[in-house]
């Protein structure tokens, strides 16, 4: 039997599978009232908030995404995680061009998990650092 604490360490993992591959499990994963606090306050709460985010905002500019986990640790329905975007540059964003190139975007989330599923999450990723693979990545 699985425990709590290792069930919503899954249930992290299911989301950003889902949010690189198949959007449509995010139905089962995310509550009805899931918000994500880094998601633009214009964004509806629940799936299709994730599902917008994940295809018009983050998928406009990267695609090819992919998530590394480097390591997740869960306590009663907290689970936090540390990972990194691995994606193609593909649109453009902060005015920088597209470069076509490969991105390592590090991150650090932390959900709050309601009912076997996520209802809230935040995130801080390292900004500088895409900005600096960005630039860089065109002056080659």
């Amino acid at each position: 039997m699985t425990s709590t604490v290792e069930y919503n360490k899954e249930l992290v993992r299911r989301y950003y599978a889902a949010a690189t591959s198949n959007l449509s499990e995010m139905d089962q994963i995310v509550t009805a009232g899931f918000v994500d606090h880094h998601f633009p306050p214009t964004l509806p709460p629940g799936p299709d908030g994730a599902k917008q985010f994940f295809t018009n905002i983050l998928g406009s500019v990267f695609g090819a995404m992919r998530i590394e986990h480097y390591d997740l640790a869960a306590e009663a329905d907290k689970v936090y995680c540390f990972f990194a975007l691995h994606a193609t540059h593909t649109g453009e964003f902060a005015g920088i061009a597209p470069s076509g190139k490969e991105l390592v975007i590090p991150a650090v989330s932390h959900f709050r998990i309601e009912a076997g599923k996520l209802a809230e999450g935040w995130e801080i990723f390292d900004s500088g650092a895409l900005l600096q693979q960005m630039q860089a990545k065109h002056a080659e």
